[in-house]
């Protein structure tokens, strides 16, 4: 038990203060937070904390059988408490091991939820397409999925690259034809790296895209300085937005369902 303590704390000062700000990276809407049922809330979140893995399975039957909608878990209640792993591990209160274990849960229990939102495959023929890109090294990457969960529901085709090189980025566009480019940022991120990835995306194609930056960057930078030393298109951290930015907002589309059919 000492030595895995031991393991546990080498591990925890091994992990530089700016990773503490790459939890949830993504272009998701926290400009609205709406009310959370108290008990729910608790129950999922000691089931994610919870070292027995089937603890969130069981939780997440438990909230359906009692109305909560596959949607509002995944919009809402598992991006919760996905912050407030961040904000504890910020604080001390979580070790890196547990937010690790913790947040690797609440991406199981979006799979239970829904597993065409886990799929390309879910968007009709012809559907506008997407891909979101998340830099190397952000070290939870729970944020980006629940966004392409929440663009895959609209009917969008969307290609999720996560940790990706900047050769792999082009080869995606050099291959595909994406109808915009959406590069989830964290505030431990540099608008430098961000320009890097923004040139690839341009410069890959005769045509390119637009590029919408959005996450949590958009906390400590400004968005005309985003856009401006970027060479992004938009910026914003509300997905609709991001969406009307790119002209996408009024296609029509097929929705995927969720696992029980709603």
């Amino acid at each position: 038990m000492a030595d895995r303590q031991n393991f546990d704390a080498k591990k925890e000062s091994a992990v530089p203060e700016v990773a503490k700000r790459r939890i949830t990276a993504a272009v998701v809407d926290d400009t609205v937070q709406p009310k959370l049922d108290e008990t729910l809330y608790l129950q999922l979140k000691t089931a994610a904390l919870n070292p027995d893995a089937t603890a969130c399975r069981r939780a997440v039957k438990a909230s359906l059988a009692k109305g909560t909608s596959p949607e509002e878990l995944a919009d809402v209640y598992i991006p919760a408490i996905a912050r407030d792993m961040g904000d504890r591990w910020c604080e001390d209160q979580l070790s890196f091991a547990s937010v690790t274990i913790g947040v690797s849960r609440l991406q199981a229990m979006m799979r239970e939820l829904g597993p065409n939102w886990a799929s390309d495959n879910a968007a009709a023929p012809g559907a506008p397409s997407i891909l979101l890109i998340v830099l190397q090294d952000v070290y939870h990457t729970l944020g980006a999925i629940v966004l392409t969960s929440q663009l895959r529901r609209k009917g969008f085709s969307v290609k999720l690259l996560l940790g990706c090189r900047s050769e792999d980025i082009a080869e995606r566009i050099q291959r595909t034809k994406y109808h915009s480019v959406f590069i989830s940022s964290s505030r431990g991120e540099t608008l430098e790296s961000l320009r890097r990835i923004v040139d690839v995306v341009k410069n890959s194609t005769d045509r390119s895209p637009p590029v919408v930056v959005g996450g949590t960057i958009l906390d400590v930078e400004t968005i005309n300085d985003v856009t401006a030393l970027t060479g992004a298109d938009y910026a914003t951290k509300i997905p609709d937005e991001a969406l009307e930015y790119c002209g996408l907002q009024d296609i029509p589309h097929n929705i995927a369902h969720a696992k029980n059919g709603t």
